[in-house]
């Protein structure tokens, strides 16, 4: 069973809301990529907003789940957390009415746990 969004992003005053992807100002997908972390916790915030805090398992490496959000154009900041220890905070722009797209991925290596970032314009394309 896939991660599920946080409630906090499903209400409909929240600043950053959970929408389908036609509507969506950033498609945002997150994953588990390490072996080494089979299940791994994530909490992800935008804008100190909640997008998730659930467990993401690494099942084959490509199980990347989507959280298409609706939010303002301008800067705004990304944090997530891992309960590995791991924390990424970036910063990113939305254009008005252009869709962006990201993807936060966990890895572990010779015992060190990281989460990367990778933010673009065009649609990603997942091998």
């Amino acid at each position: 069973m896939d991660p599920a969004p946080h409630a906090e992003v499903t209400t409909a005053d929240a600043a950053v809301k959970l929408v389908s992807e036609a509507e969506a100002d950033l498609v945002l997908y997150v994953s588990n990529q390490s072996f080494d972390d089979e299940k791994v916790r994530l909490t992800v915030t935008v804008d100190g907003v909640t997008v998730v805090d659930d467990g993401f398992h690494v099942e084959g490496q490509h199980n990347w789940v989507s959280f298409p959000l609706a939010m303002s154009s301008g800067e705004h900041e990304i944090t997530a957390e891992s309960d590995s220890g791991a924390t990424l905070r970036e910063s990113f722009e939305v254009r008005r009415g252009k869709t962006s797209y990201a993807v936060i991925e966990h890895w572990t290596e010779d015992g060190s746990t990281e989460l990367t970032w990778q933010f673009q314009r065009q649609p990603i394309g997942f091998a």
